[in-house]
């Protein structure tokens, strides 16, 4: 997704909103309300993600992303969604973090 619909997204009661960068990337800055689930130990944490919501992944630049998706399908995820462009793009275009 580009970033006007993620921007669409951020905030939603019916959203989850995930980053699946690394932990201290995380705590460097963050979309407000993202909750951390690191994309390496994601399989392990699949009780974190929400399947009664929207769930909006994303990472830096969209690598790590992309296989966070393709695992949440692979196990059975079908509302997900993958704003690729991911915090390189949403800062670069000066968007809050916490």
């Amino acid at each position: 997704m580009d970033i006007e619909t993620f921007k669409g997204y951020v905030g939603k009661e019916d959203v989850q909103i995930v980053d699946v960068r690394g932990e201290e990337e995380y705590k460097g800055g963050h979309v407000e309300g993202a909750e951390h689930v690191f994309v390496g130990t994601l399989q392990q944490n699949l009780d974190k993600i929400k399947k009664d919501k929207q769930i909006v992944i994303h990472c830096q630049a969209g690598d790590r992303s992309a296989i966070a998706y393709s695992l949440l399908k692979k196990n059975g995820f079908e509302n997900v969604k993958n704003y690729s462009g991911g915090m390189k793009e949403w800062k670069e275009n000066g968007n809050p973090v916490i």
